[in-house]
């Protein structure tokens, strides 16, 4: 039994890490990139991305609301002067850097006061747009190339303090994840309309000081984590699509700002970013919280990641694998170790824990994979699971095999339900046991006067009878001996009063085997010996590797055989040690010391004929 058990664990343990390896592998492979990259999207809603917390005192928004489309008509219809005039309020009030994220592509009959305005400010930062070549969903594929560019008007970029790229790249299933902190447009490198902001709020002179070096762009003191393609995770802290809702950072109505209705240290020393919000422009995009943001917005929480240093960056591979094979070890320990109830339990405890876990590296701006983990645990439960299950069907059908044909179904039963337990122990052990044998008296003079075939029917009949009496009586047919039987009582499974059932059983077998006879002369008359002894045994599995049976060994086994042999057709005899349990219960005759083959002295044996009623005393 311990060597079955170390068996299952080790091989349970195998599976578990034939489980994690092939995650490993799923992992390394990039697989299933998709559902880890919405799986992530938990990190943010669950750190609160839908609340309303403290606006972000840096940056303000001036939307380009549905208010403003109302008041001053569609968009495409607006004069240019509206832009200057905005700059003007805005660079009055003391704004350290105005952001556009409208382009200005055609000429206009305004644009020379824009112009005038922009130059005055000396801090508006212009956007650029880029067609971008396809990158790979799984970010290591190769760095955003342009195709083509689309940039503001000459005039304009000449007077602006600097320029950006506007682009946002959402990711496969359409969510805004990242967003390339630089775009390689062959003979420079176009800096984020983030970056550029941020640079001219901090009065750098450069936005790109240094090169992107080991996935990590150095920009006035902070180490930026970027991806292959130079993508920056947006570290969101809040977002609505209008300037009705609570947002993290304050949004005012374009129109409004013309107004003059904005007070103006709203936008004293502040970043100010100048973009669409309304509903029907179709500058939306869905971030990780589940809720829409426009365009404006994310580069309001980009410029913000990048201002406050509050970087996210996904775990290691290292990291991740290892994490893997731990998480899959302690599930595969506690599976094979406890019940399905406290296995479970663990499964439980375990996610609970990374997720909580996952939540405070999240807060620190280490992103932990949401798949690969939670799935070792996962299917290390349910593979460990499952070979248990497959283990203890295996092991029921070898003591079904084993014992089945020779025990009562109530014996089998306890015997499973020993295994379930953990109670079984097949390997060997002592214990207190009843042995009984039956033996045919004069059987070799039957089979001469009788046909095979015959004789096979007739000693079934016999030996059917005494195999139901061991039976009903919560025995086991431990073996056969052509014309005898062995059986045991208490063992594998303890066995309550079992030197009283043995006895009750050769009594039964004997009185059976007479109505049968009387019933059918014609049957050949076979007469059994019956010997019953009980006492300290070795009990368990012998045999070699390839072949071996449950049996018994010991002293008492041997004085039960003797008795046996010398027992009279029809009679049961018993031991002492028997004796002495189920005296006062049976009627029993004393007979003369028997000579046993191995021992010095006679041992003394009992003939037993009858069960005395529960009120009777013996004679």
């Amino acid at each position: 039994m311990r060597s079955r058990r170390k068996r299952r664990f080790v091989t349970g343990m195998v599976v578990a890490a034939c489980i994690a390896a092939t995650l490993c592998l799923a992992h390394s492979l990039g697989l299933f990139w998709g559902v880890q990259l919405e799986s992530n999207d938990f990190l943010f809603r669950a750190g609160g991305l839908g609340g309303s917390p403290e606006p972000v005192e840096a940056v303000v928004v001036v939307g380009i609301d549905n208010e403003s489309l109302d008041e001053l008509g569609h968009l495409a219809s607006w004069p240019r002067s509206y832009y200057a005039d905005l700059v003007d309020v805005i660079s009055g009030a003391g704004a350290r850097v105005i952001v556009f994220d409208v382009l200005f592509t055609e000429p206009t009959e305004h644009d020379e006061r824009v112009a005038e305005s922009i130059e005055a400010a000396g801090n508006v930062i212009l956007p650029s747009a880029y067609v971008v070549g396809a990158q790979s969903p799984t970010g290591v594929g190769d760095a955003v190339g342009s195709e083509s560019i689309t940039r503001s008007l000459a005039v304009f970029e000449e007077v602006a303090a600097g320029t950006g790229h506007a682009n946002v790249l959402p990711d496969e299933d359409g969510v805004v994840r990242r967003l390339p902190l630089v775009i390689d447009n062959g003979d420079h490198q176009e800096p984020a309309l983030s970056l550029a902001a941020v640079a001219e709020y901090l009065r750098r002179p450069e936005v790109s000081e240094v090169p992107i070096e080991g996935g990590v762009l150095d920009f006035a003191g902070r180490s930026i984590p970027v991806d292959a393609i130079n993508g920056m995770i947006v570290n969101y802290v809040a977002g609505t699509v209008d300037a009705s809702t609570p947002a993290s950072f304050q949004m005012v109505s374009f129109v409004d700002v013309l107004r003059g209705e904005v007070p103006g240290e709203v936008f004293e020393d502040r970043i100010v970013l100048v973009g669409a919000t309304a509903l029907g422009i179709g500058d939306l995009f869905w971030t990780p919280a589940g809720v829409q943001m426009s365009g404006v917005e994310i580069h309001a929480n980009a410029a913000n990641t990048i201002l406050t240093g509050d970087f996210l960056r996904n775990a290691s591979s290292t990291v991740t694998i290892m994490t893997i094979l731990v998480l899959a070890a302690l599930c595969a320990l506690a599976t094979l170790r406890w019940r399905v109830l406290w296995s479970s339990a663990t499964a439980v405890t375990l996610c609970t824990a990374y997720f909580l876990i996952a939540l405070t590296c999240f807060d620190r701006g280490v992103m932990l994979n949401m798949v690969y983990p939670p799935l070792a645990v996962v299917g290390s439960f349910v593979g460990v699971s499952l070979h248990n299950i497959a283990s203890e069907r295996s092991e029921k059908s070898e003591i079904t095999r084993t014992f089945g044909r020779y025990m009562s179904t109530p014996v089998v039963d306890k015997i499973l339900e020993a295994l379930e337990k953990g109670q079984l122990n097949l390997e060997g052990e002592e214990t207190e046991i009843t042995v009984a044998f039956a033996d045919i008296r004069g059987f070799t003079a039957v089979s001469e006067d009788t046909r095979p075939q015959e004789l096979v029917r007739v000693l079934n009949t016999y030996l059917s009878i005494v195999i139901a009496a061991i039976l009903r009586n919560d025995g086991m047919v431990n073996k056969f001996g052509g014309d005898s039987v062995m059986a045991v009582w208490n063992a594998p499974t303890p066995c309550a009063d079992h030197p009283m059932k043995a006895v009750e059983a050769a009594l039964e077998a004997q009185r059976e085997i007479r109505a049968l006879q009387e019933s059918d002369p014609t049957l050949p008359r076979m007469d059994f010996g019956i010997g019953v002894n009980s006492g300290k045994a070795i009990a368990g599995n012998l045999g070699s590797e390839n072949r071996s049976e449950y049996s018994v060994i010991g002293d008492c086994v041997n004085v039960a055989a003797r008795l046996t042999g010398v027992a009279e057709g029809g009679k049961v005899w018993i031991g002492t040690e028997t004796y002495e349990s189920v005296r006062g219960r049976v009627e029993v005759k004393l007979l003369d010391p028997v000579k046993v083959k191995g021992k010095r002295e006679p041992v003394q044996a009992y003939e037993v004929s009858v069960v005395l009623p529960a009120s009777v005393e013996p004679a």
